[in-house]
């Protein structure tokens, strides 16, 4: 069985969302570990030595039980340009820690800072983040992104973000392009300009 990934942003010792990844974590247990008992990442990280100022990636591995954590120093990658590709018959509904597949497509383009994937003409996700399209004073997020990532998941129980089909073909009716992750919020000082952003 494969392992699954939840990455946490802390910021001064406080996990941010924890609630949303505790959601995904119940959806895999119910999904691959029906048997098991669903683990709780309250409890775990608890017990962590958990750092108490400045920005942290949390990453926490795990199958049936935890396997490894970490917590690493954040930094944004910085990205003004984006390419479409093909996502052909690649899956990743659940967050695999094993992202060498997604690596090794963003490798094969140097032209980008990051790859948008696209499944029969639909727009889905970029390599590290969901994504949000602005028209007017409204956000969009495609219907079936490749991955329900948490924090498209909470804008979406906010109201903030609505889903909807987005086609290669639609990108020229909207303005901006934002991608969205735990530490990427929904703000349009965060979006790129549309066309410009696609190479």
């Amino acid at each position: 069985m494969p392992a699954f990934l939840e990455t946490i942003h802390v910021l001064n010792g406080e996990l941010l969302h924890i609630n949303y990844h505790q959601k995904r974590i119940n959806d895999v247990f119910k999904h691959f570990y029906a048997d098991s008992p669903v683990l709780d990442i309250q409890a775990y990280c608890s017990q962590l030595k958990i750092p108490q100022e400045g920005s942290y990636r949390a990453r926490l591995v795990y199958r049936t039980d935890w396997e490894f954590h970490e917590f690493i120093p954040h930094q944004n990658k910085k990205i003004n340009k984006l390419t479409i590709v093909k996502t052909g018959d690649f899956e990743y509904a659940y967050k695999y820690a094993d992202r060498s597949h997604i690596l090794k497509m963003v490798s094969e383009h140097p032209e980008a800072d990051d790859i948008i994937f696209s499944k029969g003409g639909k727009i889905q996700d970029s390599s590290i983040a969901n994504l949000a399209f602005k028209s007017g004073d409204q956000w969009f997020t495609p219907k079936e992104p490749l991955h329900w990532g948490t924090t498209r998941r909470r804008l979406i129980d906010e109201k903030v973000l609505i889903e909807k089909d987005i086609w290669e073909t639609d990108l020229k009716n909207f303005t901006h392009i934002c991608l969205i992750n735990v530490f990427r919020p929904l703000v349009e000082e965060n979006a790129l300009l549309l066309p410009d952003a696609i190479v």
